[in-house]
């Protein structure tokens, strides 16, 4: 039988090759993992987001059906300004609590993170 000689010049480039490889990898999964921690912060603001349009959508909708209903109210006492003028005089008292009530239900936006 014949003996099996193994150049040792060749296991020192399998090694340095092996090592590139390795290197690479840890790279590429450092990579994915910073890659996933993005995603997951995208999809927060995402959700974040949605959120907020949705209370936005609630208020705006709520705020035209108040602009409707006093739209309706000042057309039918159009012919009555005694009626009229006490309409504007309650809308004056109510303008603070109506803006208070507004601005409580408004979501404060945090500024984006940089």
């Amino acid at each position: 039988m014949g003996n099996t000689y193994i150049n040792v010049p060749d296991l020192y480039e399998v090694h340095k090759k092996l090592d590139t490889i390795t290197h690479a990898l840890k790279l590429v999964l450092a990579n994915q993992k910073v890659s996933a921690e993005k995603e997951r912060h995208m999809t927060q603001q995402l959700d974040d987001l949605t959120v907020a349009v949705e209370e936005n959508t609630t208020l705006d909708g709520s705020i035209i059906q108040l602009v409707d209903g006093l739209a309706a109210q000042i057309a039918a006492l159009k012919d009555d300004p005694a009626k009229l003028t006490a309409l504007a005089a309650s809308l004056r008292e109510k303008s603070a609590a109506i803006a208070a009530a507004i601005a409580a239900n408004t979501p404060v936006v945090p500024p984006p993170e940089v």
